[in-house]
């Protein structure tokens, strides 16, 4: 749903109260007048899809979905009224007579949003008969689809178009209408680049994230292994959003701590690795730009290679762009090649019983480790890979409270990582930490002149900015 605001402002009566508002649509202005209209198809991010049929209101003495409905001078509105609180609860109950009722053991099972709006405006359905019998998709390392939960909200297929992969739609007819890829093929057989954008916005748990704590139990549990787990520069300001805590509260030590009691032997943080990354993206960038001058195809600009989802992107839809891709590895499969190099002969511990867990914020990273060139002597650099939610559980599992943690410390081998990789987890900080060493490194005695890169962050657009590196305007 577009969130801009119509530049002309309207007044509308809600239950008997006037309000002014901007907004294009109905939805939007109830919300922002602090009213909390049930929905499960509409989402911020998407134009409206009124596939639910959960955010209607009476508009005008006629029921209508507010979520397209939009905003013109003189609207009167009634969000309560008998007819729109009995109609509401039919369509809820139409949505939960197709769906399984098997929330004791659901993969979100107090986190699902139909769950809660079942409990809102129903708990019990008049209806009864055949449920839609779809099954279940694993062919992903990333993504796990079980389409037997889908409501048919739509929210994946807007997902999917606003990445530009345009991957999922309906098919069938009626009773038997699914959302898949073409001609029902598996995930793993489509061109989808497991950015997980699908089962972020999903509201039940029809699309998550692979579930590979079950790999990872079995690594821990194996005595002959050494299992260490490394975390993501974002994990230590989210994983605590997963007890409770408020966004953004940072839990490094307790993180820490908590890793080591769920039965890692070694955690070290992914920063080290991001340090790594930015000199050899900033040593390649320049080693590109020092080709170009001398008349060299250098495959200029340089894209970054640190998210797995973009290189899948460039691979399967823009392949021509390939060699304008970093050759750098991502910071967390650099780190894991130094743990299962020089950490293994520090230590003393074969390659072969060192297994690597990442704890990262995005699905792709599950994919990624799959990749056989990120192999080392035969060995994956990364055997498993954790999203901060899957993290999350595993500590609830163990019975551990992370707010009640005491502070712990990275494994001191390789703790001695920079600020600069935890700009990594900010848009563009990749860019921006980047420039600067590439800036420090063109510079006599690595001195270079002190550069804000404001233009480079940030969450809004395309953002285009020049600066002057080695010389060049970039």
């Amino acid at each position: 749903m577009s969130e801009a605001k119509m530049s002309e402002e309207k007044r509308i009566e809600v239950n008997g109260r006037e309000i002014l508002t901007g907004r294009k649509y109905l939805l939007q202005a109830l919300e922002d007048a602090g009213y909390e209209i049930p929905k499960l198809c509409s989402h911020p991010d998407f134009e409206p899809l009124a596939n639910c049929r959960l955010c209607i209101v009476e508009v005008n003495g006629r029921i209508q979905t507010s979520c397209n409905t939009l905003v013109e001078e003189g609207l009167k509105v009634r969000i309560d009224t008998p007819e729109v609180v009995e109609e509401r609860r039919h369509n809820m109950e139409l949505i939960l007579s197709n769906h399984p009722l098997d929330c004791e053991y659901c993969y979100k099972n107090m986190r699902c949003e139909l769950q809660a709006l079942a409990e809102r405006i129903t708990k019990t359905t008049r209806y009864d008969g055949a449920k839609r019998k779809v099954g279940t998709d694993e062919s992903s390392p990333s993504i796990y689809r079980n389409m037997d939960q889908c409501i048919l909200c739509g929210r994946c297929i807007s997902a999917c178009q606003r990445e530009g992969i345009s991957l999922l739609d309906y098919v069938g007819r009626g009773f038997n209408t699914a959302i898949m890829p073409p001609l029902k093929l598996k995930i793993a057989d489509t061109a989808c680049i497991s950015c997980g954008q699908c089962a972020l916005v999903c509201p039940t748990s029809a699309i998550t994230e692979k579930d590979d704590r079950a790999l990872v139990y079995s690594l821990i549990n194996d005595p002959e292994k050494f299992v260490i787990a490394q975390t993501a520069p974002s994990a230590r300001a989210s994983l605590g959003e997963e007890f409770g805590m408020k966004p953004g509260t940072v839990v490094t030590g307790k993180m820490v701590t908590a890793l080591r009691e769920v039965g890692f032997d070694a955690v070290c943080d992914t920063s080290l690795g991001a340090d790594f990354t930015i000199v050899e993206e900033a040593s390649e960038l320049l080693s590109r730009i020092k080709a170009r001058k001398n008349g060299i195809n250098s495959h200029l600009p340089m894209f970054t290679s640190c998210c797995p989802s973009w290189v899948l992107y460039v691979e399967k839809f823009h392949p021509e762009l390939i060699p304008n891709l970093s050759t750098t590895k991502s910071p967390h499969e650099i780190l894991a090649t130094l743990l299962k190099t020089y950490y293994s002969q520090k230590k003393g511990i074969p390659i072969e019983k060192i297994a690597v867990v990442s704890i990262m914020p995005c699905t792709s990273k599950k994919e990624e480790a799959r990749r056989v060139e990120q192999r080392i002597m035969g060995f994956p650099a990364v055997d498993a890979v954790l999203t901060i939610r899957e993290t999350g559980r595993m500590i609830r599992e163990a019975g551990i409270n992370l707010a009640k943690m005491k502070d712990g410390e990275f494994d001191d081998l390789l703790k001695d990582a920079s600020g600069a990789g935890q700009i990594f987890g900010a848009t563009g900080g990749v860019m921006e930490t980047v420039l600067r060493t590439a800036s420090a490194l063109s510079s006599p005695g690595n001195k270079a002149p002190r550069i804000e890169f404001k233009e480079v962050r940030g969450l809004s657009g395309v953002k285009e900015a020049e600066y002057e590196i080695a010389g060049d305007i970039l």
